[in-house]
């Protein structure tokens, strides 16, 4: 196994998960004498060599995991020390200690023209942690419920999935709600008395709402999200970006692009582009334009008038 690797991506808990499976095939159980975790932010590099060279205590071997390892991408310092990375580039290159270094980030890419960026690219491992798709969520909700004992029925996956916006995290804490509350086989009725509807579900129901044109329902879920503490502002942001993924998205689909393609585009979670691609088949381009326009009058009119934000908010679902 390399002894230095570099796990990145924007998924915390799949970043964890993938953490402890490393960390336990090279020690085996993990305890405090071998498995520490320091903070990049907070730890001085001298710090973090000297506990890699140090010999574990009452164990073989032993792992060090260095969170937030923002010097391997484009981001400021902003650490509370100053790093002499000098020093651990020089450590990275003659490393002759049986010490496992997971270096971790949380961000989509990493900075390639680095010395320390590279030299790691040579001499460890890099692990790129992506959103699980949508056959692999279904396969780790099924095999999670499976070493519980319970069965969930294909309809109540997929409500499952839906309010959960597909993404791994919450995903995650769900099915955990559910192994709790469920006896037997997880129904519809279960996932929809336990499951929590996801901020961008919500915000993807507001705008099917708009473009229906069911404005009753859109301002009765508009104050819904209000009363949960959501702002208005916020919001508003959310809206106009769904519908700005429409208008892009009914583009590039108009261009030729396949769904996989368009979210590699723009940078989305693919469930986004699944969805948006079935609304823009009903609604002509210039439509969207429209909506686009009334978008951006009603954003002006946020950042300028003293009008209170959510009769503002409600305004701009009754105009759009």
């Amino acid at each position: 196994m390399e002894l230095l690797q570099l796990l990145y991506g924007t998924n915390i808990i799949r970043i964890e998960d993938k953490i402890k499976s490393i960390a336990k095939e090279y020690v085996g159980a993990l305890d405090d004498f071998n498995y520490t975790k320091l903070n990049f932010k907070e730890t001085p590099v001298e710090q973090i060599i000297e506990e890699a060279q140090t010999l574990p205590f009452l164990a073989d071997r032993k792992v060090i995991v260095v969170e937030e390892a923002i010097l391997f991408t484009a981001q400021k310092s902003g650490t509370s020390v100053s790093h002499n990375i000098d020093l651990l580039i020089d450590y990275l290159k003659n490393k002759s200690d049986d010490t496992l270094i997971i270096f971790t980030v949380l961000s989509e890419k990493l900075d390639k023209r680095k010395k320390v960026t590279k030299l790691i690219t040579e001499r460890g491992k890099l692990i790129e942690i992506n959103e699980m798709n949508e056959s692999e969520l279904t396969n780790y909700v099924r095999s999670v419920f499976d070493q519980n004992g319970l069965e969930i029925s294909t309809e109540a996956l997929n409500m499952l999935l839906e309010k959960t916006s597909y993404k791994y995290e919450a995903v995650h804490n769900e099915v955990t709600k559910l192994v709790l509350y469920a006896e037997g086989n997880i129904t519809t009725e279960d996932v929809e008395e336990v499951v929590s509807v996801s901020l961008e579900q919500n915000v993807f129901l507001l705008t099917d709402f708009i473009l229906k044109n069911e404005k009753q329902k859109a301002v009765r879920l508009a104050r819904e999200l209000i009363l949960q503490k959501e702002e208005p502002m916020k919001l508003l942001h959310l809206v106009i970006g769904q519908f700005r993924l429409l208008y892009q998205v009914k583009i590039l689909n108009g261009e030729g692009y396949q769904e996989d393609n368009i979210a590699r585009a723009l940078k989305v979670h693919p469930y986004r582009v699944k969805l948006a691609l079935r609304h823009t088949r009903k609604y002509p381009l210039d439509a969207l334009l429209k909506k686009m326009i009334v978008c951006r009058d009603i954003d002006y009119k946020f950042k300028s008038s003293y009008l209170d934000r959510n009769a503002l908010f409600e305004l701009f679902i009754l105009e759009i």
